[in-house]
């Protein structure tokens, strides 16, 4: 999640019909239809959807206090080494300057933007996949964590790591805060006793939740390597399925999901059973990147959508906060 500052400078040039001037002065260096340019998403990026010769494309951009280039670099330098495998990954498309990226100064700030063209196919909800799509779904990521273990040793992409990570949130906790900061340091004490292997820990896709996936003929296509990060590849697993009530063998849907991940790759089972822990490092980054992302006051003067936005990541930051001061309870009874 962006600071809502930042979504709120180019959120208020988009008009009644979803368009935006800005987007559409980024888009000038790749080419685009005339009139097809519209808002789509703002959450971690801004998403906009356009057409280049009738073909749907997504424009992504971020102003440069929210994204290293060094690590977008990195991001289509995995999308490049992933074309040469049978996984359907979304594909870069070249800026007429021949470039992946490009850095774009418009009025109101400085943007890194890439253009991506459409992967076909169709989005899911949890609740609407039948039992055989979670094998499917499964087997897709053991395929990508397949070909992740298959790069040569000497090839590292220039990503975060899970320590990276808990540093950055050391670093930005407030003293206040000192609920998540115990649970900081109860999952710094955890993730270094696991142990790292070159078949349990490398390159997750990090947000392999369905809404990153476009499905056709039930294969499904993979978007969004923004977040990729080095971790044990079971977090991935934990991440992707957090909208699951039950992570365990008893429950079918997970069995299947498992199943079909071990059907392209192996899985240590032993970090199966950390995955509550996984999904508790998840919560504590997910607290502090929406802890950053409120830098603005709750005002009369913001528009409806941006005070209903704040009001609700408001809302999630207390939920994550009540977490961290009941698992730091726990842990206390546990220790007596």
């Amino acid at each position: 999640m962006m600071k809502l500052s930042t979504m709120f400078k180019v959120a208020s040039t988009v008009d009644s019909e979803w368009r935006s001037s800005i987007a559409e002065k980024i888009l000038e260096h790749w080419d685009y239809d005339e009139g097809s340019v519209y808002a789509f998403r703002y959450s971690a990026n801004f998403i906009f959807v356009f057409k280049i010769d009738g073909e749907t494309h997504f424009l992504r951009f971020n102003e440069v206090s929210e994204r290293e280039l060094s690590s977008l670099e990195a991001e289509m330098e995995i999308l490049e080494y992933l074309a040469g495998t049978s996984l359907r990954t979304v594909r870069p498309v070249l800026s007429l300057n021949g470039k992946k990226i490009e850095q774009v100064e418009e009025e109101n700030g400085i943007y890194y933007a890439s253009v991506f063209k459409a992967l076909p196919g169709k989005l899911y909800e949890i609740n609407e996949l039948e039992q055989y799509q979670f094998f499917i779904w499964g087997k897709t990521l053991g395929k990508l964590h397949g070909e992740m273990k298959k790069c040569d040793e000497s090839v590292h992409f220039n990503r975060l790591t899970w320590r990276d990570h808990l540093n950055s949130a050391e670093n930005f906790l407030p003293m206040q805060e000192t609920a998540a900061k115990k649970e900081l340091a109860y999952l710094v004490s955890w993730a270094e006793t696991l142990p790292v292997t070159q078949e349990n820990f490398g390159l997750i896709h990090y947000d392999f939740e369905l809404d990153n996936q476009c499905w056709e003929d039930d294969v499904a296509g993979i978007l969004d390597f923004d977040d990729c990060a080095y971790y044990w590849y079971a977090a991935d697993i934990a991440f992707a399925l957090r909208d699951l009530d039950d992570q365990k063998m008893t429950n079918p849907l997970f069995a299947e999901f498992v199943n079909g991940y071990e059907s392209e790759t192996t899985l240590d089972s032993d970090l199966v059973e950390q995955l509550p822990m996984f999904n508790r490092l998840h919560d504590l980054t997910m607290f502090v990147k929406l802890l950053r992302s409120v830098d603005i006051s709750d005002s009369a003067d913001h528009p409806e959508w941006m005070s209903n936005l704040r009001k609700k990541l408001v809302e999630k930051i207390e939920r994550y906060r009540s977490s961290f001061e009941r698992l730091h309870v726990n842990n206390k009874e546990l220790l007596k």
